[in-house]
């Protein structure tokens, strides 16, 4: 099929801001930027939103960033709350009908009081599956005014900005379904294209780190709730397929609902990815992890297989192009870190670019984005999640428990200790950039 080059002269062909990537990191830097009148184009190489067993619960610091944007209400009326997450051994065999029941809990991090219901802003774990947070941000930053979407949109280039003026920059995208290309220019390029991000790669940034050997199978599963636990976003410490439950809807006692079945399987397990998604290879876990009578009575309804990483790029920032979300760092998902933190890169991202799009101030307000969300990256985000990693991996024993500084805090915490452990979920985990900016004198 012969190329056609087509240059758009439509007003959505030129934006203060094109962001690459429809997924929330996107979107609700879109809807922040739009919010504020700064016209925004983003450029989604999928003919729709994707659907796929991803993020789903909130913390805090994400809370106030959408409480910040006015957008607490909306997600939390659609979401559902938790009181927070604990660790427990695997399932036991019931006597009684051959069926399977929760394990020990070893230990438990609430984010609010377990007994207090109504969750008080910003406090206890806000669930709402990834996939309909981006349909709801979505349609808030359309109904903005200044934001428009084009799928089936692929970014291919990335033209250098004018030498003369250096005010502008322009991309190349194709249509994969018409073989079609488009150019898009804006004052700035938001690259939020995920752990694959060709906007990174485009732009010649390397994402530094390593691959862990372990593969996840993430499956989204409807199955009875015959027991209604206290924290039911749960770490079970199976060897050798550690595995974490998270609810997907909210869990009502004596009914099916959704839940995410994450399950671990080692690097010595040399099955295919295509072999591990096969209805008996799936079930032969929950056998293992899973609460419920037996035969099991569960339904599918997704299953994906994917690695896991802990890299980060050596700057978010290149001249007037600059990266958010997974396009700049990634992690793996123990502890449900790496949505919540590209929220945060976009909260701080799009206040920068507010001061600098409509109080002119200094475009190294980008820079000390870049510097500052990648310190959080490294004091915070990787260490947490890592540890958190291996301390799931561990064989479960009653002497690993004892000798774990951690399980030991987190038994029966006293209030300080909570609040404590609290403190850089708030303080180290957010940027605020407009603070920064007036130390800096920028």
């Amino acid at each position: 099929m012969a190329v056609k080059i087509e240059n758009l002269q439509s007003p959505s062909a030129e934006a203060s801001v094109l962001i690459v990537g429809a997924g929330p990191v996107g979107v609700f830097l879109a809807y922040r930027l739009g919010k504020q009148g700064i016209t925004v184009t983003v450029l989604e190489k999928a003919p729709e939103l994707p659907y796929s067993p991803r993020a789903v619960g909130y913390y805090g610091a994400a809370q106030v960033a959408l409480q910040k944007a006015g957008l607490y209400d909306l997600v939390r009326a659609e979401g559902f709350m938790t009181a927070g997450l604990c660790w427990r051994t695997p399932p036991v065999s019931r006597s009684t009908d051959g069926g399977k029941t929760y394990g020990e809990m070893i230990a438990s991090q609430p984010l609010c009081d377990p007994n207090d219901t109504t969750f008080p802003f910003p406090s206890g774990l806000l669930n709402l599956r990834q996939s309909e947070l981006t349909k709801l941000l979505l349609h808030e930053a359309l109904d903005t005014g200044f934001v428009t979407v084009h799928f089936n949109a692929e970014l291919t280039s990335i033209e250098d900005p004018n030498p003369a003026t250096g005010d502008r920059v322009t991309v190349m995208t194709r249509n994969p379904a018409t073989n079609t290309y488009s150019r898009f220019s804006g004052a700035y390029l938001v690259g939020a294209d995920g752990g694959k991000s060709t906007t990174r790669k485009l732009l010649g940034i390397p994402c530094l780190g390593h691959t862990w050997p372990e593969r996840l199978i993430s499956t989204d599963v409807v199955l009875l709730n015959e027991v209604d636990p206290v924290f039911p976003t749960c770490y079970v410490m199976a060897t050798p397929n550690p595995t974490i439950l998270t609810p997907l809807s909210e869990p009502v006692l004596g009914q099916k609902t959704l839940w995410r079945y994450t399950i671990s399987v080692p690097a010595e397990d040399t099955r295919s990815d295509e072999e591990l998604l096969k209805d008996e290879t799936i079930k032969a876990f929950y056998e293992e992890v899973m609460v419920g009578p037996r035969p099991l009575d569960v339904t599918i309804q997704q299953r994906t297989v994917y690695r896991i990483h802990q890299r980060l790029v050596p700057t978010m920032r290149r001249g007037r192009c600059l990266l958010a979300g997974d396009a700049a760092h990634l992690n793996n998902p123990y502890g449900a870190m790496g949505l919540n933190t590209g929220l945060l890169d976009a909260d701080a991202l799009s206040e920068a670019l507010i001061m600098i799009l409509k109080e002119s101030r200094s475009d190294q307000l980008l820079t000390l984005y870049s510097d500052e969300r990648r310190k959080v990256f490294q004091s915070f985000v990787n260490p947490t999640t890592t540890e958190n990693k291996l301390r799931l991996q561990q064989p479960y024993s009653k002497e690993t428990v004892r000798e774990d500084y951690f399980f030991r805090e987190m038994q029966d915490a006293t209030p300080e200790t909570l609040q404590q452990k609290a403190k850089p979920y708030f303080e180290v985990w957010c940027t605020d950039i407009r603070a920064l900016a007036g130390k800096l004198g920028l």
